[in-house]
């Protein structure tokens, strides 16, 4: 037998949902975790829309043999929307783990990545799963930031200085992106401003005399930028009280002490720890900001 990497397909998407699902499960139950994605059903919402999406590149590892047909044991994705190239999720089959799959396919989507989109690479680690900061480490990725997933209280009423962005805003929320964050993430916001509606996560920013000072993308997914803590706490807060649910999450640098007690004396409740790991050059953000769950 031998292990073969081939790229994913629609008719691969149930089987990619299934061991999306169970390979986080496994590690939350593990460690007594929530559950990141709740169900093969979302499993399968998540990795179709990855699928669907133009800017992402990804790989899925199968067993062949010499009769029946190839057994999935993994997949990985990079999204390229902008010059950092955001990696995961990287699944395993709980069944086929300890096997080197993962490594394969964390190094096929590095060489690929470097050599087709460029030289910035960055993930988001769970601090508690030991064995994938290991192999992350191993590969050359390197711990830059501890980041605190934080369930978020909405804001009780709405705010006249924050609103849904435009295309028309692309501009200035670039311009404040990479003040902020140091590099751009225009092409990812124009795609969420564009499909936000769709997807329930509608970017969102807070104008002060005319001028923007905060953007969002909510949820898990998403990624915040604001120019005071102030700023992106009523921003995190704002977005949840119009999104569902289960956007209802930010990622708080845990550098940032004012930011994280601001965010627990609003109420956020913190979920669990994680680690910003990045490949190739990086420059630390300074201000307010918010990660995405790839960079």
């Amino acid at each position: 037998m031998s292990i073969e990497l081939i790229r994913p397909e629609p008719e691969h998407v149930p089987e990619l949902a299934r061991i999306c699902f169970e390979a986080f499960k496994g590690i939350s139950d593990a460690h007594h975790f929530p559950y990141d994605i709740p169900s093969v059903e979302v499993a399968g919402m998540l990795v179709g829309a990855i699928m669907a999406r133009p800017d992402f590149y990804g790989v899925v590892a199968v067993e062949t043999s010499g009769a029946g047909r190839p057994e999935i044991l993994g997949f990985n994705f990079v999204q390229t929307s902008d010059a950092v190239g955001g990696v995961g999720p990287l699944c395993v089959d709980p069944r086929r783990q300890s096997r080197g799959v993962g490594k394969l396919l964390m190094r096929h989507i590095n060489d690929w990545s470097l050599k087709n989109h460029g030289p910035m690479m960055r993930l988001m680690q769970d601090t508690f799963n030991t064995t994938s900061l290991s192999l992350y480490t191993s590969l050359g990725y390197t711990v830059q930031e501890p980041v605190v997933l934080m369930s978020v209280a909405p804001a009780a009423a709405a705010d006249a200085t924050v609103r849904p962005l435009t295309g028309g805003d692309l501009d200035a929320a670039g311009a404040l992106c990479e003040a902020i964050y140091k590099v751009s993430r225009r092409n990812e916001l124009a795609g969420m401003i564009a499909g936000g509606p769709q997807m329930g996560s509608v970017p969102q920013g807070r104008f002060v005399g005319g001028t923007m000072v905060a953007h969002l993308i909510p949820g898990f997914f998403g990624y915040c930028v604001a120019r005071t803590n102030g700023d992106f706490l009523d921003m995190v807060q704002q977005a949840a009280r119009t999104s569902p649910p289960p956007l209802h999450k930010v990622f708080v640098p845990a550098r940032n002490g004012e930011l994280f007690r601001g965010a627990l004396g609003r109420g956020f409740k913190t979920i669990k720890m994680m680690s910003l790991m990045t490949m190739g050059p990086y420059e630390s953000p300074t201000g307010a900001w918010a990660p995405s769950v790839t960079y």
